[in-house]
């Protein structure tokens, strides 16, 4: 059994990458990864506004209780998205790996 040696003609995986992302941005479509990041975004973004939400509510510096009720849902919703987009992509590898060839 032959060994390939390690050399400087293999592409590091983050370059490979790189380059094919900056190809298919420059078309204009968006790729799973970015819907994927911008879904993490969401997530982050609307976690962020519910935790001052509740700082503000804990201060007593609240004018309008509706408000806070609609971005605890918005964070719900932006969690549950996130999950369900997660969860198909887990189910669609999983099931290309269990095809034969």
């Amino acid at each position: 059994m032959f060994i390939v040696p390690l050399t400087s003609n293999i592409t590091p995986l983050e370059t490979a990458g790189s380059k094919k992302q900056a190809e298919e941005k420059a078309e204009g479509e968006a790729t799973f990864l970015d819907i994927f990041e911008s879904l993490v975004n969401n997530v982050k973004e609307t976690d962020a506004q519910v935790q001052q939400d509740a700082i503000d509510l804990m201060l007593g510096d609240v004018d309008d209780l509706a408000q806070i009720q609609v971005n605890l849902e918005k964070a719900a919703t932006a969690v549950d998205l996130l999950v369900t987009v997660k969860n198909k992509a887990v189910d669609a590898y999983n099931e290309i790996m269990r095809m034969t060839v």
